[in-house]
């Protein structure tokens, strides 16, 4: 059920990003500083999921879509650099 729960997951945050549908203030945001939010992120999942008893529930959640996150940012980046942008 896990599985099933995170591929639905995974495509839908994906298919989310694509339509570009990201906040004005995540799409301004320097890659290095979503990098470390991410870990940030995943860690206070780890730190509440623990004290909330559904650690791998919600930390599958944010490791999901923080991934999607970042390879989106990555893709925008070599998009740019492919079109001869400097980045």
């Amino acid at each position: 059920m896990n599985l099933i729960y995170v591929i639905i997951l995974f495509f839908a945050s994906h298919i989310y990003l694509e339509k570009g549908k990201l906040p004005e203030t995540l799409q301004n945001i320097k890659l290095r500083y979503i990098l470390l939010g991410s870990l940030g992120a995943i860690f206070l999942a780890i730190v509440l999921g623990i004290l909330l008893h559904i650690a791998s529930f919600l930390v599958m959640t944010i490791t999901v879509c923080s991934a999607s996150l970042i390879a989106y940012k990555y893709r925008s980046k070599f998009d740019e650099m492919e079109r001869g942008k400097s980045v």
